[in-house]
């Protein structure tokens, strides 16, 4: 592994334990009332006229909260899927700014589908941070890992957009009625960071995948040629092989044949008499021939 892959796959890393850690401060939000996580709101605006509400309402991830004297988000009616709706969070349509009363639903759906969508980036995204060491050494998780991040980013895109859409219209709506109202600054640059990191991931993860299924594929091929060369050369022996057989069987028949003309050719007998030692020798019998000793 080369230095400039190693820091790449060290940034996708760290990218991708930073997208976590700013997903889980998102759905933090409203739940903690500790520094710095009661600093985060989704937008603020003054509800005083409203009856039921506080004088200053925030609108956080799980509900709308109070602020105190410090500057402290002060949550106590919390519930999931808690949507920026006057109308549904404090249910009366007196003093409410017309723009929430008339555009309800479009409030209501858009902060509602953020909430799932947030949850939804946040398991994805974490998931592919717990399985992309793996993916080092495993061409099977880098595609796994780029299809999480794919679907993990284009999911926290939604969920970012409806919800920055909601409050900008809440903030119009407030400010339509000559009421005060601001956008809470720190959430959404951690929203928006967060879009920025699967951004990066998605085009990073993409990279090492499209590099690594390219390895893959002529792996696969070099591997074929192997095997096209492997049968090309067994096939070359099976068709050598009868020829080797035969010649071997001739060989061994001749040498059969040899072995039994010198097994059947009679040999030499000695005889002794009287200590000196005769031979017989035969001949082949002609006419005229005397056998001689």
């Amino acid at each position: 592994m080369g230095f400039w892959s190693f820091s790449n796959k060290l940034v996708s890393l760290l990218f991708l334990a930073g997208t976590t850690l700013l997903l889980i401060l998102i759905v933090l939000s409203g739940a903690i009332n500790d520094y710095p996580v009661d600093r985060f709101y989704w937008v603020q605006g003054d509800t005083s006229n409203i009856s039921g509400a506080p004088a200053l309402s925030r609108w956080t991830f799980w509900g709308v909260c109070d602020r105190n004297s410090s500057g402290s988000t002060v949550c106590s009616d919390l519930s999931p899927a808690y949507p920026i709706s006057p109308v549904d969070n404090f249910g009366t349509t007196v003093n409410v700014p017309s723009d929430f009363v008339d555009n309800r639903s479009t409030f209501y759906y858009l902060t509602r589908f953020s909430f799932c969508f947030f949850w939804i980036a946040l398991a994805f995204i974490g998931i592919a941070f717990l399985l992309y060491a793996i993916s080092w050494c495993s061409y099977a998780f880098t595609k796994v890992v780029f299809i999480l991040v794919t679907v993990g980013a284009l999911v926290d895109m939604a969920a970012v957009s409806c919800q920055t859409a909601a409050s900008v219209m809440a903030r119009n709506a407030f400010h339509n009625a000559n009421l005060s109202s601001d956008i809470g600054a720190s959430l959404f640059g951690i929203a928006w960071a967060s879009v920025a990191c699967s951004l990066y991931l998605f085009f990073a993860t993409g990279a090492s995948f499209i590099k690594r299924a390219y390895q893959s594929h002529k792996e696969f091929v070099e591997m074929q040629k192997y095997k096209e060369q492997a049968l090309m050369y067994q096939g070359k022996q099976e068709a050598l092989a009868p020829t080797d057989v035969a010649e071997s069987y001739g060989m061994n028949e001749d040498l059969e044949h040899n072995q039994a003309a010198v097994i059947s050719e009679p040999q030499p007998q000695e005889s002794h008499h009287s200590g000196i030692k005769f031979f017989k020798i035969r001949r082949t019998q002609q006419p005229g021939d005397q056998e001689s000793v």
